[in-house]
Formats: structure tokens, sequence, C-alpha cells
């Protein structure tokens, strides 16, 4: 660790002709190596007076809000002393730390005062490494992310689970959809034992495209308590295995605009749009998703699904501000069989008033 040691035995900002001015007898302090769970770190700075009238502290400002400062309220009379406080707080900050704290006073002075060190992590213990809590049951997390995966693919992941209670126990999953499976090893968790549940993702029989998620319910004990897993995954078409003949029959997907400015509208009114999409390729474009990212826009449900080579097509789609104010920005998404541009995006915003 590089420690930082700045020792002054005087440091004065104020012009020599100040009636007040602050001595430090020391402007940085290195703490050295400070446990996380150790609790709060506490540095007194202290100033002399050395001018003819009374120095007034007037603000001081920390660089980070890990450090609260402390310091002299009253007037600091010519000859004697004051202080600054310098009060750091460790928890969630492991790691070399250099921060700083801005004392200004009268006449114009300002001194910057330092504290450095390096904070120990904690050992992190069951709460830290299971923070999510049902019944008697820490999890590691409440959701199971696969990320990005190949509509035909199955993939497999697991979540860290412990019985943290005195007695055995039993989980079980209700409402599982069909593209899901799930199960537990071991079976039945002792007291203190540590598990996981395993999720086999089969994305062939999800049947849908683009990010998309799940909730699953489980219980535990025959019911006493009860939980919800929420299950995402992005679901992409695998182009990778296409010959280049393929690629050149290929269908191709445009967009006329990526991106429409609606303008001003009302927060009681309903404003129409369209997405042009054009196809210059080869072969059919299956309109695989067309989706957005807030309620405040609907598509219509006879959007058309296919655009044929060499001509295009027009979904139609309506913006409702609802509660939202000022200006807002939104996304739809259109998701095709295109190989080189699978993943259409349109920004949409407008002025809610």
């Amino acid at each position: 660790m590089k420690k930082i040691f700045m020792t002054a035995t005087a440091v004065c900002l104020a012009s020599v002709g100040a009636l007040a001015q602050m001595q430090f007898t020391k402007t940085a302090h290195d703490f050295g190596q400070i446990p996380e769970a150790g609790g709060e770190a506490t540095y007194l700075f202290e100033f002399t007076n050395v001018g003819k009238a009374p120095v007034i502290i007037t603000n001081v400002e920390s660089s980070c809000g890990c450090t609260t400062p402390e310091w002299s309220r009253e007037p600091v009379l010519p000859g004697k002393t004051g202080f600054v406080k310098a009060i750091f707080d460790p928890k969630d900050r492991p790691g070399i730390f250099d921060k700083e704290i801005t004392v200004s006073a009268t006449a114009g002075q300002q001194v910057k005062l330092k504290i450095s060190g390096e904070v120990i992590p904690k050992a992190k213990g069951i709460a830290d490494l299971y923070p999510r809590v049902v019944g008697t049951l820490r999890l590691k997390s409440l959701n199971i992310p696969f990320a990005n995966i190949y509509s035909a693919a199955t993939v497999v992941d697991s979540l860290p689970v412990v019985n943290t209670g005195s007695a055995a126990v039993s989980i079980a999953f209700e409402n599982v959809p069909p593209h899901l499976t799930l199960s537990v090893r071991p079976q039945t968790l002792n007291p203190g034992e540590k598990g996981s549940i395993t999720c086999t993702y089969n994305a062939a029989k999800k049947s849908d495209w683009g990010y998309v998620t799940d909730k699953v319910s489980f219980t535990l004990g025959g019911g006493k308590s009860r939980g919800e897993l929420s299950i995402s995954a992005t679901i992409d078409e695998d182009f990778s295995g296409l010959t280049g003949e393929q690629l050149s029959n290929a269908p191709v997907a445009s967009l006329a605009r990526r991106s429409i400015d609606l303008g001003s509208v009302s927060g009681s009114a309903a404003k129409e749009f369209t997405i042009s999409i054009a196809n210059s390729g080869k072969s059919d474009l299956l309109l695989r998703k067309v989706s957005t990212n807030c309620s405040c826009i609907t598509l219509s449900d006879d959007n058309p699904k296919v655009v044929k080579a060499g001509q295009s097509a027009e979904l139609k789609a309506t913006f409702r501000a609802a509660s939202l104010k000022g200006k807002v920005s939104k996304t739809v998404t259109v998701i095709t069989n295109a190989p080189r541009q699978p993943n259409a995006v349109v920004r949409v915003s407008a002025a809610v008033n």
C-alpha cells in the first residue's frame, strides 16, 4: 500500500497582513490499516490563531460522504486553539482511500486537510453471501439470469442457498412453465446445510424472442413460507451456421427512421404513430417480435408479421402519456430474421404537458 504522509508545522493561506490567521500543526493524517468492521475512524486536526483577531470557521466541506467533519463553532481568539475533526466511516469501503476536507474561515483563508489509509475488508458471513431471505432459507439472489441464449438451445444454471433454521427444510415449486425445469440439491436441506436450486431453460419450448422474464413461486416446509424467483433470458437466433449463399439470399431489414419525435403531447391524449420497415433482401422478412420498454406505448394487434422481399410495411403504435411528465424518451424494438441486423431499435420521444 502506498501511504501518504504530509506534515506541516505551519500552514497559513491568509495574506501576511491579515488580522486572523489559522496555523495548523498538521494538514494530513494517514490512518494506516483500519478494519471495515471496526467502526468510524477519527482524527483531530488542531490549529492556533496566530493573528490579532478572532478566527471564525465559515464552512467545512468533505470530498466524500464517507467523511463527516466537525469543527470549532465558536470564534477562536488570538493565541487560542481550535479544531477540525475528520470522522471516516469504513463500512462498505474496502481498499485504499484518500479524502480531502476544505476549511474556509475569516479573511478569505482556506486550508485543505487530507486523510488517507487502507480499509481491510471484513470477512463475509452468511448474511453477506446469501442476502435474500425467505423463511429460514437464505438465497444468493431471487433472480436467475441466463443472459443471451440461442432460440434452439437448452442451458443450465444454479442458485446457491443455505438453510439457516433449526429444522430441515424442503422446497417445492409452483406454476413452473413448460420451458423451465427446477430442482433442489439436496432435496432436503438440514440445519446449516448449503445447497443449490438448479434451473434448466429450454429456449425452443419458450418460443419467444428478446428479453423475457418468468416468475416462479416456491414454498418451504409444506407452505409455511412462500417466495418467488425471477428467471430471465435474452433469446437470440443463431445465424452462425448460415452459408455464404444463404446470407446473400437472406432478408435485409432497414428502418425509415431511427427516431420519432411526437412533439408536444397532452397527458390525457393518445397519439398514434407508425414505424416503417423495409426488406431489401431476397427472402421473406419475419417480424419475430415487436416490443417496447414502456407500457405507455401499445402496438396494434393487426400489425404485419411478414414483409416480402422488396416491400415495406407500416407498424402502428399509440403513445399514451398517462402519469408521465416533461421530456420522455422510450424505445420500440423490432426483432427479425435478418442475419445482419436482427434487432432494430426506434427511439420515440415526446414533450408531455
